[in-house]
């Protein structure tokens, strides 16, 4: 059998994983950030690696887009006054205490995540706002009940993600349905109400994410439904520069795998092996030995996106492994 090499060299890259999980910005118990009501500006928040951009318009009174973050856990008012951040779930990913909420308005400068360059957004966990969420299955004053009076109306509520690298949008994009009444089986109908991943993975490297809603309730080109939702755990590999002379020789095959993957270590000193799914989930970490190979059994893990960290003394980093 012909083996492929994959060589690991760290001329100028190391990746490490990292979150956005809102968890440490503060909020009171049952409040909410959307904006700073002053002159119109554009500002935002930091979690993590990640920036969330805000835009808050003094014009007609004041009214914001972007994002928000929220404490609030009320998962039945329909009130804009106090639970427009609302989210369905009552609370944030795994029962967090803070989440995010992002109102998707017609201003594109606030439709946007900012991401440290050469990033590689595994994905996220999203949500339906209670708002949105009580719209699509009740109607509102301005928008239908999903699937109509008879059920059968193919309805659906999506969100539209695209990724940018360097002021260029990637052909790739991934469509997130927040509803989807379109199946001929009105048992396969659903509005989201619980937190689900969202995989993100094939974006690959990007330094932002900007996204659009679209719904089959429309009137005169604008949307019905409330366009809004909410995020938690927003998780990824970001790149960061860092120069070195040495090589790391990491040697990986094969590449995609099936059954079997083999670590070869040509490094004059032992290793520490990191693998993480797109989750961000890690497996148990491991030694690999100075001109050490190790074989790892890759039959029980589900196909999909992985990443293996290596690092040693002198140099870390990373590369994605696809598993068949």
């Amino acid at each position: 059998m012909k083996k492929i090499f994959l060589l690991m060299s760290l001329c100028s890259t190391l990746m490490t994983y990292d979150q956005s999980n809102l968890e440490g910005l503060y909020l009171p118990p049952s409040n909410f950030w959307k904006g700073v009501a002053a002159v119109p500006s554009i500002s935002g928040f930091q979690s993590g690696p990640a920036y969330f951009v805000n835009v808050y318009d003094t014009s007609f009174g004041g009214f914001w887009s972007g994002w928000g973050y929220s404490a609030l856990n009320d998962t039945t008012s329909t009130s804009y006054a106090t639970n427009e951040l609302g989210c369905i779930a009552g609370k944030g990913f795994n029962q967090s205490n803070i989440y995010g909420v992002a109102y998707v308005g017609s201003n594109e400068v606030a439709n946007r995540i900012k991401l440290a360059p050469g990033s590689i957004p595994l994905g996220f966990y999203i949500t339906n706002t209670t708002i949105a969420y009580r719209s699509m299955q009740n109607g509102d004053a301005f928008a239908k009940k999903f699937g109509g009076t008879t059920g059968n109306d193919p309805d659906f509520f999506k969100l539209n993600l695209t990724a940018w690298y360097n002021g260029v949008p990637k052909p790739d994009t991934v469509e997130i349905y927040l509803a989807d009444f379109r199946d001929s089986n009105n048992s396969n109908d659903y509005i989201i109400k619980e937190w689900t991943w969202v995989n993100t993975s094939l974006l690959g490297m990007c330094d932002s994410l900007t996204y659009t809603m679209s719904s089959s309730d429309t009137a005169f080109g604008f949307i019905n439904t409330p366009t809004y939702f909410c995020m938690d755990n927003l998780s990824f590999f970001g790149n960061t520069v860092h120069q070195m002379e040495e090589n790391n020789q990491l040697l990986a095959y094969p590449n995609p795998c099936s059954n079997q993957l083999h670590l070869v270590n040509n490094e004059e000193q032992e290793m520490s092996i990191h693998i993480y799914n797109i989750h961000g989930q890690q497996s148990a970490p491991f030694i690999l030995e100075k001109n050490q190979t190790f074989s790892l059994n890759t039959s029980n893990w589900s196909p999909g996106v992985y990443f293996v960290q290596s690092s040693t003394s002198k140099q870390q980093s990373a590369f994605k492994l696809i598993k068949q």
